[in-house]
């Protein structure tokens, strides 16, 4: 799979994961204050609390893979707390966001990339508007394992990272780091251009310089 990403003027240019392999162990990013919601009130603290915690974050954050740099600011913030204009607070995963999105500096640090995406169709003819770099990090919290996915979305002038989710893992919940390997293993990233999945493994990693001859032999 062949992935070009957009600089700030518009050229392209690859982005890689330059100083990891598919060996290197990363350590999961650890939230041991998950704070659950029960009530509308609960609902209000919780987002309070992640509101603090990113406005503590705020500034550039550079990501250790691949080396590119991103921001935290108001529009991250906004974008994690009100995700849609209509929905569920007490949603499990909408919770789980919040909770993640508390630790999103350390997680983005963490995370590995995974692919460059085009702008949904409504926006891919903005002068403003390049594309949407893809990173995944290992957390865990509440007692389970979680892939956080993470978007930074790419403006002509600057990197905006915005939003941040989370699916659980399917690992060995005992280990305090998984492999780049097992990280990319089973992610998805939804394709606004194709209207489906996008479903990666770890041929589709992607590298400085991918020497892995044995890869294949792994099942």
């Amino acid at each position: 799979m062949i992935v070009s990403t957009l600089e700030s003027d518009g050229v392209m240019k690859y982005l890689r994961n330059k100083f990891i392999d598919l060996n290197t162990k990363i350590n999961f990013v650890k939230n041991n204050n998950y704070l659950n919601v029960n009530t509308y009130n609960d609902v209000k603290i919780l987002r309070d609390v992640v509101k603090n915690d990113l406005d503590l974050n705020r500034g550039i954050i550079v990501n250790m893979a691949t080396g590119i740099c991103a921001k935290i600011t108001k529009e991250t913030v906004n974008k994690i707390i009100f995700p849609k204009y209509k929905f569920n607070y007490f949603n499990k995963r909408y919770v789980d966001n919040l909770n993640a999105a508390r630790l999103l500096k350390e997680l983005f640090c963490t995370a590995i990339y995974i692919d460059t995406l085009k702008p949904m169709k409504n926006k891919s003819n903005s002068i403003n508007e390049k594309g949407y770099h893809h990173f995944v990090a290992p957390l865990k919290m509440n007692s389970n394992c979680y892939k956080a996915y993470i978007t930074v979305k790419q403006k002509r002038n600057s990197n905006i990272l915005y939003v941040v989710s989370v699916v659980l893992f399917k690992f060995d919940y005992s280990l305090d780091f998984i492999t780049a390997k097992d990280l990319i293993d089973n992610t998805s990233i939804w394709n606004y251009e194709l209207n489906d999945y996008n479903y990666y493994s770890y041929a589709d990693f992607i590298a400085e310089n991918f020497k892995y001859n044995y890869v294949w032999l792994i099942s």
